[in-house]
């Protein structure tokens, strides 16, 4: 089930994000895909809905929305970075599988990496200096449409 309207603004206020026409538009729009989009593309389907936004502005809400958890980043190699919304927003940290060839996103349950956290935090902090805050993955794939569709890896 999508959310509305209501449930974006609830959300913005919880991130302690000042609600307006454009962000609203913004989640509006993510939360209508099945896929996720460019900021480029985000920008001309605003445009489009009468919505005036131009690409820093949209690339400033992305950016804000990406680091208070209500939108979710994925990147492939020699692609634009992708945004859509996170649909659980509350839930446990978790992760993302993306399907190399369509885009399509899925989620993950739990976190294998926490499970080993201390363990690898450490090391990296003997090894390299570095004291670790957080980690960033991203599991890629082919989905179950294309592996239907006979589609297969990129080479």
């Amino acid at each position: 089930m999508q959310p509305t309207q209501p449930e974006h603004v609830t959300r913005l206020r919880r991130a302690n994000i000042k609600v307006t026409r454009i962000r609203i538009a913004l989640l509006d729009l993510l939360a209508a895909q099945e896929r996720h989009m460019t900021a480029d593309e985000i920008t001309v389907a605003l445009r489009k809905a009468g919505v005036r936004a131009d690409r820093v502005t949209v690339y400033r809400n992305i950016d804000r929305m990406i680091q208070d958890g209500l939108l979710v980043p994925t990147l492939l190699p020699g692609r634009a970075l992708h945004v859509g919304l996170c649909t659980r927003p509350d839930a446990a940290h978790h992760h993302h599988v993306v399907c190399e060839r369509c885009g399509r996103v899925a989620e993950t349950d739990g976190c294998p990496v926490r499970e080993v956290w201390e363990r690898l935090s450490r090391e990296i902090q003997e090894q390299r200096g570095f004291q670790l805050t957080d980690h960033i993955t991203q599991y890629v794939g082919i989905c179950p449409e294309c592996q239907r569709k006979g589609i297969k890896p990129r080479q």
